[in-house]
């Protein structure tokens, strides 16, 4: 009974433990979750709500405008008569005046300054957005940084426990010779030492790793561990960047820019429209704001239409369409010179990429030569002929090869996914 209780708890913890351990990851998918955990990707909501906000403001706009108002005040002299009508009681106009009074207005025409107003508006939005991808774009070569570092940093520890356990091999064999008593102690003690050095190695790499791994996860959002080199090609194989569009968010925001430009300089057509507002003013005064003669407090009420427009500005909005003409100009010049920096830095990219893979051949036939003289050299240290010394020379040389090709490895696919993170691929 005890067991059959045990069992499924036991499946549990390791199925438990096996979520916990971080699993690999592919350099796009490090990428992906760079930018959906980052911090910035919350101010597109913010974005959004205020628009709504602004937008829900220009809508009110089309909503009568109610204003109350009152007065009260007191003026050295009023209007008055300078003689007297006989028969005839004048008025006497108080120097003590009060005013109360509702102001209502309809606009019937604003010449189109709210559409203008709530397209500006919907830019802002988008502008914003697309700014955040921008910023956020550098997260992309940051993350294919890390994540190749890494990657070496694990190939090149694989190499070290390789070397390790070859060495570890020969030891065995070594004292085995020493047992027998024809090989002297000092030969195991060096290989030992080597161990030891190569131990320490091993120790040192990992702790490197485990640091950038832990960077790493700052930014994923999560623990991750770089996919290893695919054993049968010795290396990933992402797409071909000629068959990727180039998708960089800058360029949807200098379209925008350019859009912001023709939507101020449609803005001047707009300013120079009439307006047209109807009115109303409701209010009671003392005396009447309308009848001076009427001396107590009396209402009264003023409806009408009201027009403001400026035909004339004197070359003003010529002379602003020049600035948004030259200011768009300036936008294609930004836009060039980034087309610029990015082809030259996708031409540095492809000319690493080769030059590492030519490396790459060479480092092949180093290797084959190092394992002969290996091989060679094996044969004469059980023949006295070679010193243990001279055979870890030997080894070390090879390990150094293997883990020169595997530099080289990581970073000819380090170079063409720099070339995908440039070209937003």
């Amino acid at each position: 009974m005890r067991l059959t209780f045990l069992v499924p708890l036991l499946l549990l913890f390791s199925g438990v433990c096996a979520i916990a351990q971080p699993l690999p990851f592919t350099v796009e998918q490090c990428r992906i979750l760079a930018k959906q955990n980052s911090p910035l990707q919350q101010k597109k909501g913010y974005a959004e709500s205020i628009s709504a906000l602004q937008v829900r403001n220009l809508q009110s706009n089309s909503l009568p405008r109610i204003q109350f108002g009152a007065q009260a005040s007191w003026q050295s002299d009023v209007i008055a008569f300078p003689f007297a009508f006989p028969g005839v009681n004048i008025l006497e106009i108080p120097k003590d005046q009060y005013k109360l009074s509702a102001d209502i207005a309809q606009r019937i025409w604003d010449g189109g300054s709210d559409r203008h107003l709530r397209q500006q508006r919907e830019l802002e939005r988008d502008l914003a957005s697309v700014q955040v991808d921008v910023d956020a774009f550098s997260l992309r070569e940051i993350v294919t940084d890390l994540y190749f570092k890494a990657l070496l940093l694990q190939e090149t520890g694989e190499v070290l426990v390789s070397s390790k356990e070859d060495l570890e091999t020969r030891l065995k064999q070594a004292e085995a010779a020493v047992a027998e008593g024809i090989a002297l102690r000092s030969s195991a003690d060096q290989i030992k030492i080597q161990i030891l050095k190569t131990q320490q190695q091993i120790i040192a790499t990992q702790s490197d790793y485990e640091t950038l791994l832990k960077i790493l996860a700052t930014w994923v959002g999560q623990n991750v561990v770089p996919a290893a080199l695919a054993p049968e090609s010795g290396q990933i194989k992402p797409a071909e960047p000629t068959s990727l569009g180039i998708n960089r968010p800058e360029y949807a925001l200098f379209l925008l820019q350019k859009r912001g430009l023709r939507l101020g300089k449609e803005a001047l057509d707009v300013h120079s429209q009439p307006r047209f507002d109807a009115f109303l003013q409701v209010g009671a005064g003392r005396p009447n704001p309308l009848n001076f003669f009427e001396t107590g407090f009396k209402p009264f009420f003023m409806v009408g239409l009201r027009a403001a427009w400026t035909p004339v500005d004197w070359g003003n909005k010529r002379r602003e369409s020049q600035v948004f003409d030259l200011q768009m100009k300036n936008v294609d010049v930004q836009r060039q010179f980034f087309d610029q920096k990015l082809g030259a830095n996708i031409l540095k990219d492809q000319a690493d990429e080769q030059k590492w893979k030519e490396q790459l051949t060479q480092d092949d036939a180093i290797i084959t030569l190092q394992t002969d003289i290996i091989g060679r050299a094996d044969a004469q240290v059980k023949n006295g002929i070679m010193s243990v010394t001279d055979y870890l020379t030997q080894l070390m040389l090879l390990t150094q090869a293997k883990l020169t090709r595997k530099t080289h490895e990581v970073i000819i696919v380090y170079s063409r996914e720099m070339q995908l993170a440039k070209l937003g691929g």
